[in-house]
């Protein structure tokens, strides 16, 4: 039986009050706000002891607060003498006046040693706890967050944790764990969750320290609890981790049959007994909602940005009869580790539901299983897996036949483009394929005009999104598509043209009927944003800078990149289009590296680049040509605090040039000056993005904004430079 004292503990616990925040607290979040406000009387005192830069964030966070109605104070608990603060009595009486607390992002190792000395707790921390346990908020963020769980994390992927479990040794790869303040007595605390992908480190931790629960808050999200009962506020989501049934082989890092729920904005979970409660606004997935009937095709790396939440998406909005399991992986090129990653619907145990706010759609799912693997892959497995990227669709590749990417519209390109591109494309007939715009009719035309204005004949498909599930029923169109000498898909909005040929999830009959035409022969040629969408993993929206500063978003509502499936016509690496005018660069090399994608292409305006043989060979037309970016894997640092992707290789590729990707053998027919001022452009937008860490380093240049994007450029050849990235994606540090 429990000893006294530890129910009592347990007791107080249940009452206290916590606003556990999983980082990115965004000033415009009212409701968390005023969620803290009303469980503080609106009175606050600010820890900044984790960040490097604790006065400026102390006076951030302060402003921040009473701009909310807080009175609000920061506490002298920073920098070399914060263990001497924290026996101070003027510290404990401001704790004591305003009673409630927050602690801000940064290092939690640093509020741990400031308020625990040689394992002994300090009166600031002794004043906490006292303040806390009289009704009082506590409230943390970030770091902030972290220091609420005993053990804590220090870092680490998910990636270190399932390759390597946990080490003692900063300097070596797995996931460090620390002792923790242990605030909050109801599972293992993670945070910045769903954005950096952390599943895998929060379940290692978790069996390893035999915590049995474990809680993952997302970014700008903060789990509020009050009277024993935690409830979702902000704007992601927190997912909740029981391991008490799962099969646990710690040594080989396998979990198996975890439960694992996603609990939206408005949901709520009962902390005495770890029931779920949706929200109130929350109902079952109608029939005509359900989204997908297949699992994904494209390989995403599951511990990659929103992956996980994506994953458990697809599942929510699936029919269960056709598709109620699906899975992921992530690769450790360092070691040859491959670790998948699967989610199970159960019937009669899981539950999907949404709600369908003006804003968009929102999900809840409890219980589904869940397991983690790992395996070695053998030199065959990882030349098999790191092939190419393109489905053949159940017809073998054709070495003739080409994709063509256009890095713009041929309707808005010059003259002599436009005759380039034709010849690309040969003498027809070219079918249009216009899903990708919102006037598909319109601009099927157009394009039926251009083509004939030029001697080749074309004619529209008239298929679209609301009609692509009847052309399934129409073999004389699959057939007469299957035997196309050309295909044109037209620019316009990416995510809308996949949505079109993977039909609910499927493939659907239109894109096996392009496919198969593609294996006839057939020229497939896209512009614009249909380029993106040929990839197996597509770049569906993002800034170059959103890219760098905040890595991948959930969706196009957010700052980031925005990354989801493609139609996996286009084997050879990420593609990407309006290179120049677009400032795409940047972005590109972030996608590929959040990816593990070695190559990618980003096509200039006025210019193609053209795949053959199966995508291995690829040749550059047009006015400008295209970049090759080629990631170094053993050279990246993701998806932690910081993104840092050294030695990255831009090759640029000019009008005639050609790559073999296999060998990397280039035959140039440019000329080398306008490849290279082509390539400077390029490089010199990328370069306003951010700081030359050349500079900081020479001249000791102050990157004053903690969020700097730092670059470094080092010259190979007149067409080639060695790209160096670096950029803090931390809240505060």
């Amino acid at each position: 039986m429990p000893h006294k004292s530890l129910l009592a503990s347990r007791r107080t616990a249940i009452l206290n009050k916590y606003a556990v925040i999983g980082g990115r607290l965004e000033d415009n979040n009212t409701a968390v706000y005023a969620e803290m406000h009303r469980l503080s009387d609106g009175r606050i005192l600010i820890f900044s002891t984790a960040s490097s830069e604790p006065e400026e964030v102390g006076a951030e966070s302060l402003a921040a607060f009473e701009a909310q109605g807080f009175k609000a104070a920061v506490a002298p608990l920073y920098g070399p003498h914060a263990r001497d603060q924290a026996f101070a009595t003027e510290l404990t009486e401001m704790i004591h006046d305003f009673g409630s607390v927050y602690f801000t992002g940064g290092d939690q190792s640093k509020i741990y040693s400031a308020l625990k000395v040689d394992g002994h707790e300090t009166p600031a921390l002794i004043a906490i706890r006292s303040a806390h346990n009289n009704g009082g908020l506590l409230a943390g963020s970030s770091a902030g967050a972290a220091i609420m769980s005993n053990p804590m994390l220090l870092g680490g992927t998910s990636l270190e944790a399932m390759v390597h479990g946990v080490t003692d040794d900063r300097e070596e790869p797995g996931i460090l764990i620390g002792d923790g303040l242990g605030f909050f007595p109801f599972g293992f605390v993670d945070q910045h969750f769903i954005k950096r992908g952390r599943l895998g480190r929060l379940v290692v931790a978790m069996a390893k320290t035999r915590h049995k629960r474990g809680f993952g808050i997302d970014e700008n999200t903060a789990l509020i609890v009050e009277d024993g009962v935690g409830r979702v506020c902000g704007e992601y989501g927190v997912f909740f981790i029981d391991l008490t049934r799962s099969r646990i082989d710690l040594a080989n890092l396998e979990f198996e049959d975890f439960r694992l729920s996603y609990l939206d904005n408005g949901d709520g979970i009962d902390l005495q007994n770890f029931r779920s409660c949706p929200g109130h606004v929350k109902r079952r997935v109608r029939k005509s909602e359900i989204a997908y009937r297949a699992p994904a095709r494209s390989r995403r790396n599951v511990f990659g940005g929103y992956a996980l939440y994506d994953l458990m998406a697809r599942l929510v909005l699936g029919d269960q009869s056709t598709y109620s399991h699906d899975e992921s992986e992530a690769f450790d090129v360092k070691t040859g580790v491959n670790v998948s990653v699967s989610l199970r619907r159960v019937k009669g145990g899981t539950r999907c539901l949404i709600s369908t706010p003006v804003s968009g759609l929102r999900m809840t799912g409890i219980n589904f299983r869940c397991s983690l693997k790992n395996d070695t892959l053998t030199a065959t497995q990882i030349a098999e897996r790191e092939g190419r990227r393109e489905r053949n669709f159940g017809k073998a590749p054709n070495d003739n036949a080409r994709i063509i990417l256009l890095g713009s519209s041929p309707l808005n390109s010059r003259l002599e483009t436009q005759k380039a591109v034709m010849s690309l494309i040969g003498d027809g007939p070219v079918g249009i394929f216009a899903a990708a715009s919102a006037e598909a009719k319109e601009v099927a035309d157009d394009h039926v005009r251009l083509f004939r204005n030029h001697g080749i004949e074309a004619f529209d498909l008239n298929i679209t999104i609301d009609t692509v599930e009847y052309a399934a029923y129409d073999s004389e169109l699959l057939e007469k598509i299957s035997k196309l000498k050309s295909v044109f898909f037209c620019g316009g909005n990416q995510i809308r043209l996949v949505e079109t040929l993977l039909h609910r999830g499927e493939e659907s009959a239109v894109l096996r009927a392009f496919a198969h035409a593609y294996a006839n022969g057939a020229s497939l040629a896209a512009s614009s944003g249909a380029v993106s969408a040929m990839s197996s993993v597509m770049i569906a929206g993002g800034t170059t800078y959103e890219a760098l500063r905040y890595g991948v978003a959930s969706d196009l509502g957010h700052e980031g990149l925005v990354i989801e499936e493609g139609v996996s016509l286009f084997g050879a690496g990420i593609a990407d289009q309006n290179l120049i005018r677009g400032r795409r660069l940047g972005r590109l090399v972030v996608a590929c590296a959040e990816e593990g994608e070695r190559f990618g292409i980003g096509v200039c305006e006025d210019s193609a680049a053209v795949a053959k043989k199966s995508g291995k060979v690829l040749e550059s037309f047009g006015r400008y040509g295209f970049v090759l970016v080629e990631i170094v894997p053993m050279d990246l640092a993701l998806p932690g605090d910081e993104f840092i992707a050294k030695n990255t290789r831009l090759t640029m590729l000019g009008p005639g040039d050609s790559i073999d990707l296999q060998t990397n053998q280039i035959t140039r027919v440019a000329s080398m000056d306008e490849t290279a001022e082509t390539l400077e452009m390029l490089t010199s937008k990328l370069m306003r993005e951010g700081v030359d860490l050349d500079d900081i380093e020479r001249e000791g240049i102050d990157t004053s904004a903690r969020h700097a994007i730092k670059i470094r450029m080092q010259i190979q050849d007149a067409a080639s430079v060695l790209l160096d990235l670096e950029c803090s994606r931390d809240e505060y540090d």
